[in-house]
Formats: structure tokens, C-alpha cells, sequence
């Protein structure tokens, strides 16, 4: 059983679901409606203890449904009382962990099986914020959690988890869920998507997209129609009502060429430039970089990066230079 959300009428809107396994798929029913606001169901009798209201019970048993409450009463734990949340959470998880063991290289095979990649993509980047998706596969034990739930449990579990993403890692997040790195051919590809072809990158995440939509294995298990489906649009509005960071990439650059001990790199790599150096750097004057806009400011710093970046066998600290001016080039336009 899980929560699930949606909106109704503009109201976020709560149920209680399930995932059933219906032959040789999982697909989801739901349990019973929470309303807008789970917390009515929630009794404090006084100090800080609470309860789940016996009428809940009543209406899952109408409707053909058994749980026991310690099944229910987790649902609830968001929506407690502030003060009474903050008195009991240290009690909530504590034996969370008690019962782990080592997995086995059968549960790992069948991890890698069942799941689907583009699940793994999302929970890897919204562990390790990284587009980078080489190591994706390193720790299967990560990916667990996807096994033996329907697609609409598995989207609800991952839009919870995306609540802790920033705004400014929007882009960056589906630049590696729909892997778009695969379609360049640029060293900086993997680390630093902000530095690529703007319009082929729109025209590269549209096919990645319509090739999910259609994809009979990512979807089923749920009733479709022929419009995208709402869990997808959200992925719409990421890519284009959002830029990449300026200097976020830069940070991922820094981690996976000199890793994380070498901080005095990465501080060099941020700092702030004046136009004169940004100029000496770019080999452009400055009347020229003024009356850039973006879009051309992007194109000249690709041409230089290509040949800079130390993948290309380019020198390290004029890579360094040219990303630090860069950065500071997009301060000033912003």
C-alpha cells in the first residue's frame, strides 16, 4: 500500500492505493480517499500522543479492505501535528535497519532484470546529483526499492522523492534521466550539459521522451489514452521552463576529474573574474562579449571548451580559466 497524490480542481488530493500483481504485471486499485488534508484523521487525546480515527477503519472494511493498523498508521506520520512530529520521530524508524542483510548476487541479478532504466537513472541521480550515469549500475541494492510495485506506485514513490530537488537542478536532473549525454560526442558531455548545442539538445530530449511514452514495458500494468501521460508532463515543464546552473556542472567536473579531497580547485574554478580577464581568456574584446546574448555567448565557449577540456588532451588550468570566465559572462547577462 502506498500514499498517492493528485490534483483536483487545483487542490492536491490524497488516496491510500495498492499495488496488485495481476497475472504477469502489478497494477494499482485504490484503497480508500483521504481528501485534502489526511490530518482530519488523525486524533490527539492529549500530551503527545495521537491516533488514527476509528472511522477510517470502518469505511476500508465497507469497501472490502483489512489492514492492520500499524499497516495504516505510517501514512499519517507527515501529517501530525509539528510539536507531536518532533516528540515522536526519533521512535518512528529506530528498527528501521535491525533486519539487514548482506544481498545476494540472485536478488542483484534480479534487480538489474526487472527494473527498468530509466527508473534506476532517477533514483541515482536523486542520490548522488550526478549526470554522469557510469557508475549507474554499481549498486544494485540502491535500485530494491523498485521491485514488486505497479508504474503508478513507482511514479508516486519517485515524485515524492523529487520534492527535495532545487529548481536550479531541474534541468540538469532530466538531461540524466533520459541519458541525452549518449547523442553527443563532446568530452564535457557527461559533466557539463550547459556547454552543449541548445536546439539539438531540445530536439534530444522530445525523442527520448516519445520513445518512454511508447515504451510497452515502462507502462505496463497502467490504463493509457493517447495523450502523455500527467507524470510525464512534469518532465516538459523541467527541460523547458528551466536553465542549467552556471556553476553547478562545474562542480561535477571538479568531483569526477580530481576528486572531492581537491577543494582548492574547486574554489579556483568558481571565483569571481574581472572583464579584463574574461576577455584575455576568450580572445574577444569586450564591445564583442557585451553584445552577446547567451545563445552566442554558448556557441564561442563550446568551440574553446572542445579543445581546452582534458579529455581532449587540452591543458588543465587554461580548462579552468575558460569555464571560470564563462561563469562570470552568464552572472553579468543574468
Amino acid at each position: 500500500m502506498y500514499l498517492a497524490r493528485r490534483f483536483i480542481n487545483n487542490r492536491l488530493h490524497y488516496l491510500l492505493r495498492e499495488s496488485f500483481h495481476d497475472g504477469e504485471v502489478y497494477r494499482h486499485r485504490d484503497v480508500i480517499d483521504l481528501g485534502d488534508d489526511p490530518g482530519s484523521f488523525i486524533v490527539y487525546p492529549g500530551g503527545s500522543s495521537f491516533y488514527i480515527d476509528d472511522h477510517l477503519f470502518d469505511q476500508l472494511a465497507r469497501a472490502g479492505f483489512s489492514f492492520d493498523y500499524d499497516e495504516i498508521e505510517p501514512f499519517f506520520f507527515p501529517f501530525l501535528d509539528p510539536y507531536i512530529k518532533n516528540r515522536v520521530e526519533p521512535f518512528l524508524y529506530r528498527n528501521a535497519n535491525r533486519r539487514w542483510k548482506r544481498m545476494d548476487n540472485a536478488t542483484r541479478t534480479r534487480i538489474l532484470g526487472q527494473t527498468h532504466v530509466f527508473d534506476r537513472r532517477r533514483i541515482f541521480f536523486l542520490r548522488f546529483g550526478q549526470t554522469d550515469l557510469r557508475e549507474l549500475d554499481r549498486s544494485p541494492a540502491l535500485y530494491k526499492i523498485l521491485l514488486d510495485k505497479s508504474r503508478d506506485e513507482l511514479e508516486q514513490l519517485i515524485l515524492e522523492r523529487e520534492q527535495d530537488l532545487r529548481p536550479q537542478e531541474y534541468k540538469r536532473y532530466i538531461f540524466a534521466i533520459f541519458d541525452l549525454q549518449k547523442h553527443f560526442k563532446e568530452a564535457c558531455a557527461r559533466t557539463m550539459p550547459h556547454a552543449l548545442d541548445a536546439e539539438l539538445l531540445d530536439e534530444c530530449f522530445l525523442k527520448e521522451l516519445c520513445s518512454l511514452d511508447s515504451d510497452a514495458s515502462f507502462w505496463q500494468g497502467m490504463d493509457r489514452s493517447n495523450t502523455l501521460v500527467s507524470y510525464m508532463v512534469r518532465y516538459v515543464i523541467m527541460f523547458f521552463d528551466y536553465s542549467f546552473p552556471s556553476g553547478q556542472s562545474w562542480e561535477e567536473f571538479v568531483r569526477s576529474h580530481l576528486g572531492s579531497g581537491r577543494q582548492s580547485d574547486s574554489i579556483r574554478g568558481s571565483r569571481r573574474m574581472s572583464m579584463r580577464e574574461v576577455t584575455t581568456v576568450f580572445g574577444v574584446g569586450q564591445s564583442r562579449l557585451a553584445a552577446m546574448n547567451k545563445a552566442e555567448l554558448s556557441r564561442l565557449y563550446r568551440k574553446l571548451a572542445q579543445s581546452l577540456h582534458p579529455d581532449k588532451g587540452g591543458d588543465h588550468e587554461e580548462f579552468i580559466e575558460l569555464t571560470t570566465a564563462y561563469n562570470e559572462l552568464l552572472r553579468t547577462k543574468s
